[in-house]
């Protein structure tokens, strides 16, 4: 596999042994179009009708209200809005519509972002697992990587991109998130410690709760 465009991300995420490397690919790619959203694309008409059918969801219309452009948000609210106004043109009358009009409300709450997220994520994981069989120097890499269960999740089910190296993908995966789960069991049991009358004088690790969120959940706090 050469170093193509689409591998230097991994590399570099995996080389930076700073949490889940995965993560970190995502939270990039995440902040890049989260601010397309309050620049280019406020103003492009394929994804104002993308964003006024779908909308946001609450983290990403949280990280678009802390950024730069006010008046862009306003303006896709706005549009946002009307779409939602028009589905709640007519009132229902029994309880048969109104079940209807919910799902209807429902079939319009989504994220754009999320969805511009998902494939290129997607595309990730899969070329991770087939960079574990062509690469030669990825599965040291890869062994030693802290991934979270939720991207875990994701390597687990791309196992069929590494090919004949299969197993070994799936035992240093393995073995490297029950390393990481014992680490925090063990962590977390230390700073819970710190809080027992017989350990007076103990500070619990102020990175010890971070770095298990971290695992369990997400490297973004």
């Amino acid at each position: 596999m050469q170093y193509q465009i689409q591998t230097l991300p991994i590399w570099d995420a995996y080389k930076a042994h700073n949490g889940c490397p995965l993560c970190a690919i995502f939270n990039d790619r995440e902040k890049r179009v989260v601010g397309q959203y309050l620049a280019e694309n406020v103003m492009d008409p394929d994804f104002r009708s993308a964003s006024n059918r779908i909308g946001f969801c609450p983290d990403h219309i949280r990280q678009m209200y802390a950024g730069q452009n006010k008046l862009g948000l306003a303006l896709q609210l706005e549009t946002r809005a009307a779409e939602l106004a028009k589905l709640l043109s007519k009132a229902p009358t029994d309880k048969k519509s109104a079940k209807k009009t919910a799902a209807l409300i429902e079939d319009h709450r989504g994220c754009v972002i999320c969805n511009a997220l998902a494939e290129p994520m997607d595309r990730y994981y899969m070329t991770i697992a087939a960079m574990y069989l062509n690469e030669r120097e990825f599965p040291e890499l890869f062994k030693s990587a802290h991934h979270c269960l939720k991207h875990a999740a994701k390597l687990y089910d791309a196992a069929a991109y590494a090919g004949k190296s299969v197993k070994e993908y799936l035992s240093d995966l393995t073995a490297g998130i029950r390393r990481d789960l014992k680490r925090t069991e063990s962590e977390m049991r230390a700073f819970a410690d710190c809080f027992d009358f017989r350990n007076s004088g103990s500070k619990p690790d102020a990175q010890a709760i971070p770095r298990a969120i971290g695992v369990l959940i997400t490297d973004k706090l």
